[in-house]
Protein backbone atom coordinates (compact mmCIF):
# COMPACT_ATOMS: atom_id res chain seq x y z
CA UNK A 1 0.00 0.00 0.00
CA UNK A 2 1.46 3.34 -1.00
CA UNK A 3 1.06 6.36 1.25
CA UNK A 4 -0.87 9.21 -0.40
CA UNK A 5 0.69 12.68 -0.61
CA UNK A 6 -0.65 16.16 -1.23
CA UNK A 7 0.64 18.57 -3.83
CA UNK A 8 2.95 20.09 -1.23
CA UNK A 9 4.53 16.69 -0.59
CA UNK A 10 3.00 16.09 2.87
CA UNK A 11 1.24 12.84 3.60
CA UNK A 12 -2.53 12.65 3.63
CA UNK A 13 -3.39 12.10 7.32
CA UNK A 14 -6.02 9.56 6.27
CA UNK A 15 -3.49 7.35 4.51
CA UNK A 16 -2.35 4.26 6.42
CA UNK A 17 1.07 2.99 5.40
CA UNK A 18 1.33 -0.45 6.99
CA UNK A 19 1.50 -4.07 5.94
CA UNK A 20 -1.74 -5.73 6.96
CA UNK A 21 -1.81 -9.51 6.85
CA UNK A 22 -4.23 -10.10 9.70
CA UNK A 23 -7.66 -8.50 10.12
CA UNK A 24 -6.82 -7.70 13.73
CA UNK A 25 -4.17 -5.28 12.44
CA UNK A 26 -6.99 -2.94 11.47
CA UNK A 27 -7.59 -2.24 15.17
CA UNK A 28 -3.98 -2.46 16.34
CA UNK A 29 -3.50 1.31 16.60
CA UNK A 30 -1.20 1.71 13.60
CA UNK A 31 0.54 5.04 13.23
CA UNK A 32 1.41 6.85 10.02
CA UNK A 33 4.81 5.50 9.02
CA UNK A 34 7.44 7.41 7.00
CA UNK A 35 8.73 6.09 3.71
CA UNK A 36 12.22 4.59 3.76
CA UNK A 37 13.83 7.74 2.36
CA UNK A 38 12.12 9.91 5.03
CA UNK A 39 13.24 7.99 8.09
CA UNK A 40 15.45 10.75 9.52
CA UNK A 41 13.92 11.48 12.94
CA UNK A 42 13.81 15.26 12.45
CA UNK A 43 12.15 15.08 9.06
CA UNK A 44 9.59 12.52 10.15
CA UNK A 45 8.76 14.55 13.25
CA UNK A 46 8.27 17.72 11.16
CA UNK A 47 5.93 15.95 8.78
CA UNK A 48 3.84 14.47 11.57
CA UNK A 49 3.67 17.93 13.17
CA UNK A 50 2.41 19.38 9.90
CA UNK A 51 -0.42 16.86 9.78
CA UNK A 52 -1.33 17.52 13.41
CA UNK A 53 -1.44 21.32 13.11
CA UNK A 54 -2.78 21.67 9.58
CA UNK A 55 0.33 23.69 8.61
CA UNK A 56 2.37 22.43 5.69
CA UNK A 57 5.53 24.48 6.16
CA UNK A 58 6.91 22.51 9.10
CA UNK A 59 8.15 25.60 10.98
CA UNK A 60 7.35 25.32 14.72
CA UNK A 61 6.45 29.02 14.98
CA UNK A 62 4.07 28.98 12.02
CA UNK A 63 0.43 29.97 12.67
CA UNK A 64 1.29 30.91 16.26
CA UNK A 65 1.77 27.28 17.39
CA UNK A 66 4.17 26.56 20.20
CA UNK A 67 6.92 24.04 19.35
CA UNK A 68 5.76 20.48 19.91
CA UNK A 69 7.89 18.35 22.20
CA UNK A 70 9.59 15.39 20.50
CA UNK A 71 7.54 12.25 20.94
CA UNK A 72 9.17 9.32 22.72
CA UNK A 73 10.33 6.64 20.28
CA UNK A 74 7.88 3.78 19.80
CA UNK A 75 9.11 0.21 19.31
CA UNK A 76 7.52 -1.24 16.18
CA UNK A 77 6.85 -4.98 16.50
CA UNK A 78 5.90 -7.60 13.92
CA UNK A 79 4.25 -10.84 15.11
CA UNK A 80 5.28 -14.00 13.24
CA UNK A 81 3.26 -16.48 15.28
CA UNK A 82 1.56 -19.45 13.59
CA UNK A 83 -1.14 -19.92 16.23
CA UNK A 84 -3.91 -17.27 16.07
CA UNK A 85 -4.72 -17.46 19.80
CA UNK A 86 -1.07 -16.93 20.80
CA UNK A 87 -0.78 -14.08 18.29
CA UNK A 88 -3.91 -12.40 19.66
CA UNK A 89 -2.59 -12.77 23.21
CA UNK A 90 0.73 -11.15 22.32
CA UNK A 91 -1.08 -8.34 20.56
CA UNK A 92 -3.16 -7.67 23.67
CA UNK A 93 -0.10 -7.65 25.93
CA UNK A 94 1.86 -5.26 23.71
CA UNK A 95 -1.13 -2.97 23.20
CA UNK A 96 -1.04 -2.20 26.94
CA UNK A 97 2.38 -0.55 26.56
CA UNK A 98 2.31 3.00 25.07
CA UNK A 99 5.92 2.58 23.97
CA UNK A 100 5.13 -0.39 21.72
CA UNK A 101 2.96 -0.80 18.61
CA UNK A 102 2.23 -3.88 16.51
CA UNK A 103 2.73 -2.98 12.84
CA UNK A 104 1.80 -6.30 11.27
CA UNK A 105 1.51 -10.04 11.67
CA UNK A 106 1.44 -13.27 9.72
CA UNK A 107 1.13 -16.93 10.57
CA UNK A 108 2.57 -18.08 7.25
CA UNK A 109 6.38 -18.38 7.22
CA UNK A 110 6.62 -18.25 3.41
CA UNK A 111 5.04 -14.77 3.44
CA UNK A 112 7.24 -13.46 6.23
CA UNK A 113 10.26 -12.12 4.27
CA UNK A 114 8.16 -10.02 1.90
CA UNK A 115 5.95 -8.69 4.72
CA UNK A 116 8.99 -7.67 6.74
CA UNK A 117 10.60 -5.91 3.76
CA UNK A 118 7.54 -3.67 3.51
CA UNK A 119 7.05 -2.94 7.20
CA UNK A 120 10.70 -3.00 8.44
CA UNK A 121 9.90 -3.39 12.16
CA UNK A 122 12.29 -2.82 15.03
CA UNK A 123 11.56 -6.22 16.59
CA UNK A 124 10.22 -9.48 15.16
CA UNK A 125 8.65 -12.02 17.53
CA UNK A 126 9.14 -15.36 15.79
CA UNK A 127 6.86 -18.16 16.95
CA UNK A 128 8.05 -21.69 17.38
CA UNK A 129 7.96 -23.73 14.19
CA UNK A 130 9.54 -27.15 13.79
CA UNK A 131 12.93 -27.90 15.24
CA UNK A 132 15.31 -25.29 16.65
CA UNK A 133 17.51 -25.80 13.58
CA UNK A 134 14.61 -24.92 11.26
CA UNK A 135 13.76 -21.80 13.26
CA UNK A 136 17.39 -20.67 13.27
CA UNK A 137 17.64 -21.19 9.51
CA UNK A 138 14.63 -18.86 9.17
CA UNK A 139 16.29 -16.30 11.48
CA UNK A 140 19.41 -16.31 9.30
CA UNK A 141 17.23 -15.82 6.20
CA UNK A 142 15.38 -12.87 7.75
CA UNK A 143 18.60 -11.17 8.87
CA UNK A 144 20.00 -11.33 5.31
CA UNK A 145 20.88 -8.05 3.62
CA UNK A 146 17.88 -8.26 1.27
CA UNK A 147 15.28 -8.73 4.02
CA UNK A 148 15.59 -6.96 7.41
CA UNK A 149 19.24 -7.03 8.50
CA UNK A 150 18.68 -4.35 11.15
CA UNK A 151 15.58 -5.81 12.82
CA UNK A 152 15.98 -7.59 16.15
CA UNK A 153 14.50 -11.12 16.26
CA UNK A 154 13.30 -12.84 19.42
CA UNK A 155 12.33 -16.51 19.35
CA UNK A 156 9.18 -17.46 21.26
CA UNK A 157 10.71 -20.50 22.96
CA UNK A 158 13.04 -21.39 25.81
CA UNK A 159 16.76 -21.92 25.49
CA UNK A 160 17.22 -25.31 27.11
CA UNK A 161 20.97 -24.91 27.50
CA UNK A 162 23.77 -22.41 27.09
CA UNK A 163 24.67 -24.26 23.90
CA UNK A 164 21.23 -23.46 22.45
CA UNK A 165 21.62 -19.83 23.52
CA UNK A 166 24.94 -19.69 21.67
CA UNK A 167 23.35 -21.13 18.52
CA UNK A 168 20.61 -18.50 18.64
CA UNK A 169 23.10 -15.64 18.90
CA UNK A 170 25.28 -17.05 16.12
CA UNK A 171 22.22 -17.34 13.83
CA UNK A 172 21.48 -13.64 14.36
CA UNK A 173 18.69 -13.79 16.96
CA UNK A 174 18.67 -11.43 19.93
CA UNK A 175 17.49 -14.10 22.34
CA UNK A 176 14.27 -15.84 23.30
CA UNK A 177 11.44 -16.08 25.78
CA UNK A 178 8.42 -18.40 26.16
CA UNK A 179 4.82 -17.26 25.92
CA UNK A 180 4.08 -18.10 29.57
CA UNK A 181 6.11 -15.15 30.93
CA UNK A 182 4.31 -12.43 32.94
CA UNK A 183 3.08 -9.57 30.75
CA UNK A 184 5.46 -6.97 32.15
CA UNK A 185 8.47 -9.21 31.43
CA UNK A 186 7.37 -9.69 27.82
CA UNK A 187 7.12 -5.92 27.38
CA UNK A 188 10.53 -5.46 29.03
CA UNK A 189 12.09 -8.16 26.81
CA UNK A 190 10.84 -6.46 23.65
CA UNK A 191 12.11 -3.06 24.83
CA UNK A 192 15.51 -4.49 25.74
CA UNK A 193 15.90 -6.20 22.36
CA UNK A 194 14.87 -3.00 20.56
CA UNK A 195 17.58 -1.11 22.48
CA UNK A 196 20.19 -3.57 21.21
CA UNK A 197 20.35 -5.99 24.15
CA UNK A 198 20.21 -9.77 24.23
CA UNK A 199 17.38 -11.49 26.09
CA UNK A 200 17.20 -15.03 27.48
CA UNK A 201 14.20 -15.50 29.75
CA UNK A 202 14.35 -17.60 31.76
CA UNK A 203 18.11 -17.94 31.64
CA UNK A 204 19.16 -21.41 30.45
CA UNK A 205 20.59 -23.71 33.10
CA UNK A 206 24.36 -24.14 33.29
CA UNK A 207 25.78 -27.28 31.68
CA UNK A 208 25.83 -30.21 34.05
CA UNK A 209 29.29 -31.21 35.13
CA UNK A 210 30.36 -34.70 34.14
CA UNK A 211 29.64 -36.99 37.04
CA UNK A 212 32.20 -39.50 38.21
CA UNK A 213 33.14 -41.17 41.47
CA UNK A 214 35.50 -38.33 42.27
CA UNK A 215 33.01 -35.58 41.31
CA UNK A 216 29.82 -37.03 42.77
CA UNK A 217 29.66 -34.38 45.47
CA UNK A 218 30.67 -31.40 43.33
CA UNK A 219 28.92 -28.20 44.44
CA UNK A 220 26.70 -25.97 42.25
CA UNK A 221 28.13 -22.79 40.74
CA UNK A 222 28.88 -20.13 43.38
CA UNK A 223 26.32 -17.46 44.22
CA UNK A 224 27.26 -13.84 43.47
CA UNK A 225 27.20 -12.89 47.15
CA UNK A 226 29.80 -15.58 47.85
CA UNK A 227 32.18 -14.58 45.06
CA UNK A 228 33.56 -11.35 46.51
CA UNK A 229 32.36 -9.25 43.57
CA UNK A 230 32.88 -5.52 43.90
CA UNK A 231 30.06 -3.10 43.11
CA UNK A 232 31.76 -2.12 39.86
CA UNK A 233 32.19 -5.77 38.83
CA UNK A 234 28.48 -6.36 39.43
CA UNK A 235 27.64 -3.32 37.30
CA UNK A 236 29.85 -4.54 34.46
CA UNK A 237 28.25 -8.01 34.59
CA UNK A 238 24.78 -6.43 34.52
CA UNK A 239 25.63 -4.43 31.40
CA UNK A 240 27.23 -7.49 29.79
CA UNK A 241 23.97 -9.37 30.34
CA UNK A 242 22.22 -6.72 28.20
CA UNK A 243 24.44 -7.67 25.27
CA UNK A 244 26.71 -4.60 25.38
CA UNK A 245 30.30 -4.58 24.15
CA UNK A 246 33.16 -3.36 26.34
CA UNK A 247 33.10 0.03 24.60
CA UNK A 248 29.33 0.36 25.14
CA UNK A 249 29.66 -0.67 28.80
CA UNK A 250 32.34 1.98 29.19
CA UNK A 251 30.00 4.66 27.84
CA UNK A 252 27.18 3.52 30.13
CA UNK A 253 29.36 3.51 33.26
CA UNK A 254 31.73 6.36 32.31
CA UNK A 255 34.74 4.05 32.33
CA UNK A 256 37.66 3.55 29.97
CA UNK A 257 37.34 0.44 27.80
CA UNK A 258 40.52 -0.99 29.31
CA UNK A 259 39.05 -0.54 32.80
CA UNK A 260 35.88 -2.36 31.74
CA UNK A 261 37.97 -5.24 30.42
CA UNK A 262 39.88 -5.43 33.71
CA UNK A 263 36.69 -5.51 35.81
CA UNK A 264 35.11 -8.10 33.52
CA UNK A 265 38.20 -10.34 33.63
CA UNK A 266 38.22 -10.25 37.44
CA UNK A 267 34.46 -10.87 37.64
CA UNK A 268 34.58 -13.84 35.26
CA UNK A 269 37.38 -15.41 37.28
CA UNK A 270 35.44 -14.96 40.53
CA UNK A 271 32.19 -16.45 39.23
CA UNK A 272 33.95 -19.30 37.43
CA UNK A 273 32.76 -18.49 33.88
CA UNK A 274 35.21 -18.89 31.02
CA UNK A 275 33.73 -16.59 28.35
CA UNK A 276 31.45 -13.58 27.85
CA UNK A 277 28.34 -15.58 26.93
CA UNK A 278 28.55 -17.80 30.00
CA UNK A 279 29.19 -14.75 32.20
CA UNK A 280 26.14 -12.98 30.72
CA UNK A 281 23.92 -16.03 31.28
CA UNK A 282 25.26 -16.33 34.85
CA UNK A 283 24.20 -12.71 35.44
CA UNK A 284 20.70 -13.51 34.13
CA UNK A 285 20.38 -16.65 36.28
CA UNK A 286 21.34 -14.82 39.46
CA UNK A 287 19.38 -11.62 38.97
CA UNK A 288 22.29 -9.33 38.20
CA UNK A 289 20.91 -8.20 34.84
CA UNK A 290 19.39 -4.69 34.79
Amino acid sequence: MTALTTAQGWRDPHALHAEIDNPLDLIAGHQLLPEAEDRAPGRARRRLMSVATGCDCGHPACAGHEPHPAAAPVTRVFLAERHPVASAGLRSVLAADPGTTVVGSTGQPHRLPEALRRVRPDVVLLGRGGSLAEDLALVARLRAADVVPDSRILLLRRAESTAEASRMLLAGASGCFPLDLPEERIIRAVALASAGGSVFLPAPPPPRAAQSAGLAGQAEEPLPQHCGLTDRERQVLAQLACGLSNAEIGRELALAEATVKKHLTHAMRKIGQSDRLRAALYAHRHGLAV
